[in-house]
């Protein structure tokens, strides 16, 4: 097997996705930043107006509701999560803004669209007079905001006018691909996917979001913060996030399980956070394990002896300096 698999989008010159799976938050106000600061992980006051910040929202157990990507948007910041955690999140962080000068707002008047491949940039730079990358993470062009992630590869997130996403989609109609690649990408970079059937499972570090800087050890207390804490100074987390990749006939479903080989026996395992089919008998598997696993144990599906995924690297160490 590929220690490293590809998919036909992941290695495309150009892929665009609509990303319909995925919805933004506006969150307007004087109070804004004080407000979010004591509901996210992140350090908000560091957080550059040009660059975006990967965060989690937990509740008072240290367990998240969902995690998010945050950046200034307005008076204040919007903030981007899977679609289907949306509405349940949305009412866990309005709770306590009733006393402070702030507004939530499901956003569905702009579009989202992801961007990657080797002529990503060179697509983009059809449309737009500035674009993101290494330096200036997030950028503004009228009304569009247009943000770069280096993992797997370069690639972009365009949030904008729904008739700009159109046009965009339309002039490169011939590289539009299914959601699902965006999907697969998360995957290969390593940055949790949490959806419904997972809300409020797991601490932030299960997913390795610590890996990922979207937790602050050294800023005040927020939801959660104490459990948190706990995790990293007590090692009181055993789990980590990985990807898994090999032969399946199907992807599966996220809060699933999957078997681990042990001797001649297999025993069920983990949680899935999603799954894509990244080619007719190809699966990349985004799961949360214990975490002293390694490259040379064999997974397979629940319920499917054919199938036979591995351990994959990821872009990323969990080793804590």
């Amino acid at each position: 097997m590929n220690s490293q698999p590809t998919t036909t989008a992941y290695h495309s010159a150009l892929a665009l996705c609509s990303l319909s799976d995925w919805a933004l938050v506006s969150a307007q106000g004087a109070d804004a930043t004080a407000y979010l600061q004591g509901q996210l992980t992140a350090d908000l006051s560091q957080l550059a107006e040009n660059d975006h910040q990967l965060a989690a929202h937990c509740d008072a157990k240290g367990k998240m509701w969902s995690n998010l990507r945050i950046f200034h948007d307005g008076e204040g910041y919007s903030y981007l999560l899977r679609r289907d955690v949306r509405e349940q999140q949305l009412t866990e962080i309005k709770k306590y803004a009733v006393f402070s000068k702030i507004t939530f707002t499901a956003d569905d008047s702009r579009a989202l669209v992801g961007v990657m491949g080797s002529k990503a940039a060179e697509c983009l730079s059809q449309h737009f007079s500035q674009l993101p990358d290494a330096d200036q993470p997030r950028v503004k062009v009228g009304n569009t905001l247009l943000l770069w992630l280096p993992t797997p590869q370069a690639r972009y997130i365009v949030i904008t006018e729904p008739s700009q996403a159109e046009v965009l989609l339309k002039d490169h109609s011939e590289a539009v691909c299914d959601a699902q690649y965006w999907l697969a990408a998360d995957i290969a970079a390593g940055i949790p996917v949490i959806d419904a059937a997972n809300t409020a499972q797991f601490i932030p570090q299960a997913t390795n979001l610590q890996a990922l800087n979207a937790i602050s050890f050294k800023k005040g207390c927020y939801s959660g913060q104490e459990m948190v804490a706990r995790a990293k100074y007590r090692g009181a987390n055993k789990r980590a996030l990985y990807w898994l990749a090999g032969t399946a006939q199907q992807a599966v479903e996220a809060g699933s399980a999957v078997a681990l080989q042990m001797g001649e026996n297999w025993r069920k395992t983990g949680t899935v956070l999603c799954s894509v089919m990244v080619a007719p008998t190809t699966l990349w598997v985004q799961v949360v394990l214990n975490n002293d696993l390694g490259t040379e144990d064999r997974f397979r599906l629940d319920g499917d002896e054919a199938s036979a995924l591995q351990i994959q690297p990821l872009p990323y160490s969990l080793d804590e300096a």
